[in-house]
C-alpha cells in the first residue's frame, strides 16, 4: 500500500500521541474516502444538472438516441433510475 506523510500542528501531534487507541491512518484513510465520495457526487450532481438543461431544440453536438434518452429522463416520463442506473447512463 502506497504511503503519504502528513504535516500537522504540533499541539496536535501532542493530542493525537495522547490516544493510543486510536488507529490515526484509518482515521485518516477514513476522511480521504468520505471526502472522495462527495467529490464524486458533486460530479453527478454536475452532469445531472447539465443534461437536465437540454431542451428539444439544443443545437449542441449528441448522439440524438442519447439526447432523446436524457430528455424523456428529465422530462419525468421515463421510470426513476437508481444511482447504478445513472452511473452507468453518465459513464461514471
Amino acid at each position: 500500500m502506497p504511503t503519504i506523510t502528513l504535516a500537522v500542528p504540533e499541539d496536535l501531534k501532542k493530542a493525537m500521541d495522547s490516544s493510543k487507541m486510536i488507529n490515526w491512518s484509518e482515521v485518516a484513510r477514513r476522511a480521504f474516502i468520505e471526502q472522495l465520495k462527495d467529490l464524486l457526487e458533486l460530479e453527478r450532481m454536475r452532469k445531472v444538472r447539465e443534461i437536465s438543461e437540454i431542451g428539444i431544440d439544443d443545437n449542441r453536438d449528441f448522439n440524438s438516441k442519447y439526447k432523446k434518452e436524457l430528455i424523456e429522463i428529465t422530462n419525468g416520463s421515463h421510470e426513476k433510475m437508481s444511482l447504478n442506473q445513472l452511473n452507468k447512463l453518465l459513464g461514471l
